[in-house]
């Protein structure tokens, strides 16, 4: 089944989430960790004269965005990406896409400062088509959107309150499943919520079953609406790079296979 509309608007259920909090941080002191200086914190368990040494696994915007942060407290640090590039999730969007939020959201922030064009875009009725293509009436197709955009908010909330005790394996398709299951719903519509659900993958470059559900909450987006970006996210992922290498060294094509302690 797929299903095309403009992306919802939902306002995460907890104001001060984790990616809140993290954003307001950034916005007070963008040379700073939201959680506080970690220079001298490092430096204080680190023995006399000797420079803190910092690995960061993955060259994705949040891995160099930490690298940077941690650049600027004069912290040595080597980023390891398994690929043979920057940007992971940047990269698999090569056209014009969405900045999904846009209260506060340091990406789009940084698109402006760079001249990029992005529009409001009217919101439209949702359209969904089955898998033969036929194109499913307008209740229908409003009230299965409707269905799976609230179980989506349901797994935000979930997951940012429950994380620690949520099983590794237990994917958000899995809580999809949970929750058709406890709506009062015909079968008819119950399976095609789970085949919208699918659709996710294409917000995350992956698939729904493979989204984990204890890190979910990780993925909730910035509120107060969406920008339709014209060009790509290229100008602001080499910003970034270019950025970072000043603070890190990058290693790319280095998958990182195990850790351990030092010795």
């Amino acid at each position: 089944m797929e299903g095309r509309a403009n992306s919802r608007n939902y306002s995460p259920p907890d104001p001060m989430s984790r990616v809140r909090q993290d954003l307001n941080g950034h916005h007070s002191n963008r040379d700073s960790s939201p959680h506080g200086d970690v220079g001298p914190m490092l430096r204080k368990v680190m023995p006399k004269g000797r420079k803190p040494r910092v690995c960061v696994v993955g060259a994705g915007a949040a891995g160099l965005r930490c690298a940077q942060v941690l650049g600027q407290k004069d912290i040595d640090v080597t980023i390891l990406e398994a690929r043979d590039r920057t940007g992971r999730a940047f990269n698999k969007h090569s056209g014009p896409n969405w900045f999904h939020g846009i209260n506060g959201n340091p990406i789009l922030d940084l698109a402006r400062e760079l001249g990029a064009i992005a529009m409001s875009v009217p919101e439209l009725p949702p359209s969904i088509y089955d898998q033969v293509g036929r194109l499913l009436g307008k209740e229908e197709s409003q009230q299965c959107f409707e269905l799976f955009w609230g179980i989506i908010e349901e797994a935000f909330q979930y997951s940012n309150k429950e994380s620690a005790s949520i099983p590794q394996d237990q994917s958000l398709l899995d809580f999809f499943k949970i929750k058709v299951q406890e709506k009062n719903l015909s079968e008819p519509i119950k399976k095609r919520v789970l085949d919208l659900c699918e659709s996710w993958g294409d917000y995350i470059g992956g698939t729904i079953d493979r989204q984990s559900l204890k890190y979910f909450f990780l993925e909730e987006t910035v509120d107060e609406g969406n920008l339709f970006l014209a060009s790509t996210y290229r100008a602001v992922l080499d910003r970034i790079t270019k950025d970072t290498y000043a603070q890190a060294n990058i290693q790319l094509s280095t998958k990182v296979t195990s850790t351990a302690p030092p010795e």
